[in-house]
């Protein structure tokens, strides 16, 4: 069972035995913490025995990331030790919560502090390196070094890419000497314990789960809306390249995104507890006091939820702090203490359960690039995905006039297809009186492909936008279905800001692995009034939602990803490592499981048998119908 301290998993009995360091901290002034941790919080003392070492390893395909490690006392390459990755909150740095892995290490685990993408030492993503100059490269190499001038971006807050570090990092430890590729945990605070829980929906590799003063209330769900302000300031990012800034406040002051506060509602953990597998078990450890989460019910609650369909979980509150209090003093004494426990408790022993089966989406064979409906009007434009330069072809209806409110459609190119192959349907759709744009995903077309730094360049945090010539390496005809989806999501938001299209009459249409795109599409994002999928790979029907365990197979190529340095120099490195890719997210995308997340206001239409013009006809119809 669950809360504090009903039948607990651990004993709580910590609490009691700080209760008077707890309540002092509660009614201390120079113990108060209401804006953010101190750099005073941050110190702490190696135990004897421990030590550190600090490495590199790589997430999507060579951006390299920033771990420390601690290894406890005696700790030897031969052994067989539990390991647990420890994440900060938001805009934040490791350095802040390297006492916790300290901690963890003198309780005989093994335990690695991270820097997230564009943070501290971990380097910028390709989503944040924006070259100045256009993008040199084709389809005819799978990499290309050169110099170029660029920006580089710092503090981007990033939700999704964070998940994506987390399991970096799981496998970075799956690969290291001495670590038991079994016994796995992942301890994250604030905005970072919503993180690990994402991961924990996400991936059955994690054994052992600590989420630290976050609330993540069991949510239904669903797309998001997006805010009218934050629509127009999307709308500048992707003509510009770079939206509005807010401050990214608390500890360590910065500027983000004004869109983190949009992308990051893609990552709802309440919305995915129930993916979670009884092989994970989950602590949360809520502040009873929480002036950001609004104390500990949320926390009680997933635990309550967890519990019930048999994951082994406990919620254990922190009696009388505020957010920031878990971070310092006895309250990162009673915190630490029980996530250990709980880390030692249920990394004890190797897991036996297997790994279960999934099947793969297959995706379609290549379909030849078609010609244009001869006599139609299109035009090429382009627009930003995640700091890529994107290409599309616009085609217009007869009579389009940029003061009316035309419906419009972006159609998603099939698996291993550009923009050519549909621009005939696209000229199709416009002849019927729908704007239509046929979209070049990153990396393929005439696009721009995900840019590398190949060289040592270097930055200070404070300074979010520095400009640089280096060499970079350009990687293209990566195939990346959540990166696609990204894509089309963005191309939505070009169309919204294009005069002539009513924003509020939006469709996307695709063919098979695009088909599910669709269906991921639609589930993720509100803005999608009607959906077309031809033929769609449909890989998770009638699958039952839950975290991916990976084969052995899959296992190891996961491994030697986080572990095989920079993005490739050859493209037969490149071509080899963009299979591996391609096969593990092929693996992971199930894009029919998320069918009842579609909200009733986005009507889809599924063609499965007509082919052709009959196909393209009743497409017609249905966003004509439901635009």
């Amino acid at each position: 069972m669950v809360a504090s301290p009903l039948e607990a998993q651990i004993s709580t009995a910590v609490i009691d035995q700080h209760k008077a360091a707890l309540e002092r901290q509660t009614t201390d002034p120079d113990q108060k913490r209401d804006g953010g941790t101190q750099p005073r919080d941050w110190e702490y003392q190696l135990a004897d025995g421990v030590r550190t070492r600090q490495v590199t390893f790589y997430v999507d395909g060579g951006v390299p990331l920033y771990g420390k490690l601690f290894l406890p006392k005696g700790f030897t390459a031969t052994g067989k030790y539990s390991a647990v990755v420890v994440g900060h909150g938001i805009n934040a740095l490791s350095i802040g919560i390297e006492k916790f892995a300290s901690r963890f290490a003198e309780r005989g685990l093994v335990a690695m502090a991270i820097d997230y993408q564009s943070y501290g030492f971990s380097g910028s993503g390709s989503d944040d390196l924006r070259l100045l100059d256009p993008d040199p490269t084709t389809d005819a190499a799978a990499v290309t070094e050169a110099e170029r001038r660029l920006i580089v971006k710092r503090t981007n807050l990033n939700n999704v890419h964070e998940v994506a570090d987390f399991r970096a990092a799981v496998s970075f430890l799956q690969g290291e000497p001495g670590v038991d590729p079994d016994r796995i945990g992942i301890w994250g605070s604030s905005n970072g314990g919503a993180i690990v829980m994402a991961v924990a929906a996400l991936d059955a590799r994690v054994k052992a789960v600590v989420s630290q003063v976050s609330a993540p209330r069991p949510a239904a769900r669903g797309p998001v809306a997006v805010a009218a302000n934050l629509l127009q300031d999307a709308i500048v990012r992707v003509r510009t390249g770079q939206g509005g800034e807010v401050d990214g406040g608390f500890s360590f002051r910065s500027k983000i995104d004004a869109w983190s506060n949009q992308r990051n509602r893609d990552v709802r953990p309440g919305t995915t507890l129930d993916q979670i597998r009884p092989t994970t078990a989950v602590l949360l450890i809520p502040a009873e006091k929480d002036e950001l989460t609004g104390g500990a019910a949320g926390a009680i609650e997933a635990a309550k939820f967890l519990s019930g369909r048999g994951v082994p979980s406990q919620a254990v509150v922190l009696p009388g702090l505020m957010h920031f209090q878990a971070y310092s003093y006895a309250g990162f004494e009673v915190g630490s203490s029980l996530a250990a426990d709980w880390f030692v408790k249920y990394l004890a022993s190797p897991s036996t359960v297997p790994p279960s089966a999934h099947p793969v989406a297959t995706p379609a064979p290549a379909v030849a690039p078609t010609a244009p409906v001869a006599g139609a009007a299109g035009k090429d434009v382009r627009f930003f995905s995640e700091a890529v330069s994107i290409h599309g072809r616009l085609f217009y209806p007869p009579g389009f006039s940029t003061t009316g409110a035309a419906p419009a459609v972006v159609l998603a190119p099939g698996w291993g297809e550009t923009a050519a192959a549909t621009e005939k349907v696209a000229a199709q759709f416009a002849a019927k009186g729908i704007v239509a744009l046929a979209i070049d995903y990153r990396g393929w077309g005439k696009s721009g492909g995900f840019i590398y730094l190949a060289d040592n360049t270097r930055w200070d945090d404070r300074l979010r936008f520095s400009q640089h010539t280096s060499k970079v390496r350009i990687r293209r005809k990566r195939l990346l279905p959540e990166a696609q989806v990204i894509d089309i999501r963005n191309a939505i938001t070009f169309l919204q800001g294009e005069p002539g299209v009513d924003a509020a009459r939006i469709g996307v249409w695709g063919t098979g692995v695009s088909g599910g795109h669709v269906v991921a599409t639609a589930a993720a994002d509100a803005r999608v009034k009607a959906g077309v999928a031809v033929a769609p790979v449909m890989a998770g029907k009638d699958m039952p939602r839950q975290s991916f365990s990976p084969t052995a197979t899959e296992r190891a190529d996961l491994v030697r990803l986080a572990r095989s340095g920079p993005a490739p120099a050859t493209a037969a490195a490149a071509t080899a490592m963009n299979a591996d890719e391609a096969r593990l997210a092929l693996a992971q995308y199930l894009p029919f499981t998320l069918l009842d997340q579609i909200p009733k206001s986005s009507a889809l239409l599924f063609i499965t048998e007509e082919r052709g013009d009959a196909a393209v006809d009743a497409a017609v119809q249905w966003f004509l119908k439901n635009l």
